[in-house]
């Protein structure tokens, strides 16, 4: 998304929004959406300079930006924006964004292909100009300020690497806004993921069918991720990601579909008994093992489940592979 930026009322929801900060000559101000997943309506209402611009889409795709601008007017530079999504799972969110802008040299930020690097903790994205400062700002739970901090870069057009503010361990937000000596562009960016821990449900040989006699373990866990919720769910959009994991016994391919059903049919019971927030899974049945082993090897620490956390899916150099994950 070229210019993104959360605004601090956007907090918290599932949708990612970006704004033309400084639109160029001949260029007008918008407001981006992109929701993570399927839309039946998205209703967009914004005001700017007296005026109202309204706008009703149907049937938008998961990752499909929306794009809604209004008249240029170089004597208005803020506009108020109401949104109203209603998914395909009749889940319906409401947000009034505040946008401000300027009209001169234009910056843009693309984080479409933005990654964070754990080991380095460093984020990197791509800028449309030259970049001298960037101003990061580090939430952590409770979206309480950890640290604020400007660094000098020489950087841009291009790729531009920006460490993180903040201890690593309890960052949940990053808030950036980089600059030049004629524009500046803000963006947000969660480098935040954590696994839950958990009692692994086991399943019958080549079922993927919970037993009533295992439902205590979601159950737990179920308790374990209304506590994430009560505690990150007001800074970041929560997602609940699922891997399926085998041993090495028997066919790769059987493996793999057998660990995905499973990872599936644990989606579907968190749902069924209240857990409403996004869920993806992922089987990667012999590709994700705990303890290496050659083939046809039983190893019962293999067979397992993991739950992970997170704005986004799991990142590199958390040891999860970037996979495509499936939405419930």
């Amino acid at each position: 998304m070229i210019a993104l930026a959360l605004l601090a009322s956007a907090f918290g929801s599932e949708l990612d929004f970006g704004y033309t900060p400084n639109p160029g000559p001949g260029e007008t101000p918008a407001l981006f959406i992109t929701p993570p997943r399927a839309v039946d309506e998205l209703v967009v209402s914004c005001e700017a300079g007296g005026r109202t611009y309204d706008w009703t889409k149907r049937g938008v795709g998961a990752g499909q930006k929306q794009t809604f601008s209004w008249d240029r007017d170089t004597s208005v530079t803020e506009a108020s924006c109401y949104v109203r999504v209603r998914f395909g799972d009749g889940m319906v969110e409401e947000v009034t964004l505040p946008i401000s802008y300027s009209f001169g040299g234009a910056l843009s930020v693309d984080l479409s292909k933005a990654s964070a690097d754990i080991a380095e903790h460093t984020l990197t994205v791509r800028v449309t100009g030259p970049v001298e400062t960037a101003e990061i700002v580090a939430y952590g739970a409770g979206r309480a300020e950890l640290e604020r901090r400007e660094v000098t870069l020489s950087a841009g057009p291009g790729e531009l690497t920006l460490p993180w503010a903040g201890d690593p361990a309890e960052v949940v937000l990053l808030d950036i806004t980089v600059r030049n000596s004629q524009a500046w562009a803000g963006f947000t960016f969660s480098p935040w993921f954590m696994d839950i821990p958990h009692d692994d449900v086991l399943f019958d040989t080549n079922s993927d069918v919970i037993t009533p006699d295992e439902e205590w373990k979601l159950k737990r866990t179920l308790e374990e991720l209304h506590d994430v919720l009560d505690k990150y769910g007001d800074i970041v959009p929560v997602k609940l990601y699922i891997a399926g994991c085998t041993d090495t016994v028997g066919d790769a391919g059987s493996n793999r579909a057998l660990s995905q059903r499973r990872a599936k049919a644990i989606a579907a019971w968190l749902r069924a008994h209240g857990y409403d927030k996004p869920i993806y899974y992922y089987g990667f049945g012999e590709g994700l093992l705990a303890v290496p082993t050659g083939d046809g090897v039983d190893e019962v620490r293999n067979r397992r489940v993991l739950y992970m956390v997170g704005a986004s899916p799991p990142p590199a150099g958390s040891g999860v592979p970037s996979v495509g994950w499936i939405a419930l």
